[in-house]
Parts: structure tokens; sequence; C-alpha cells
């Protein structure tokens, strides 16, 4: 599960995913939020707009990922993005249901140097 959840974090970075309506309203929870890097709450028809006027893949690494299953179907992980030369700290609480959605996501800029370890 913990590299399933990996591969599905890295899939909001990928133009095939990105631009896909239906993986997108099947990967989001219906009552998905996103507390974002650029500090606004937004839900899920904005994230799915937004997304759906990216034009190339996004240039993002994953460090320092972390996993963590609260109970049966749900799972919680953390990473930190380095976009350009901008690090962020990301959360996600995932839930199974008929498949691996997403609920909730958070994206926070880092100022501090970390120790960076890539997945």
């Amino acid at each position: 599960m913990k590299n399933e959840i990996l591969r599905l974090e890295k899939s909001f970075f990928q133009l095939q995913y990105m631009n896909d309506v239906n993986w997108l309203n099947m990967t989001l929870h219906p009552d998905f939020k996103e507390f974002g890097k650029s500090g606004a709450m937004i839900h899920k028809s904005e994230v799915i707009e937004s997304l759906m006027q990216c034009t190339r893949d996004r240039d993002i690494t994953v460090y320092n990922y972390e996993f963590m299953q609260v109970d049966v179907n749900t799972f919680l992980v953390h990473y930190v993005t380095k976009e350009s030369d901008m690090l962020y700290y990301r959360t996600s609480l995932w839930v199974k249901e008929e498949c691996l959605r997403l609920v909730f996501h958070q994206a926070s800029k880092i100022n501090d140097t970390l120790y960076l370890r890539e997945y």
C-alpha cells in the first residue's frame, strides 16, 4: 500500500493524469479539500480545473516519504517535494473505498534546509 500511494501521489505531477478528468474524478474523493502552497483552501472541482490547465509534466522530486496506516482503510502520508528551488512539506489522507481516493492534501513552504532522502 505504501508504494501504491506513493505512485498515486507522483501521478499528480504527470500530465497524462493531470489532464484525465475521469482519473481525477475517480482518485479525488467527492469531499476532497486541499490547503495548497498558495495558502488557499480549494475543493475538488477547483483542483480539477487547475490541473486540467497544465500543459506539461511538473518537475517535482519527492523526498522523506513517510507512510502510516491509520486504520484498515485509511492512510496518512507525509513527504517533502522540491520544485525548482522551493521545498514544500506535503501531507495527504487517503481512504480505500472501491479504490484508493485522496480526501485531503496540504502543502506548506519549508524555509529550513533539510536532509532529503529521494524516493
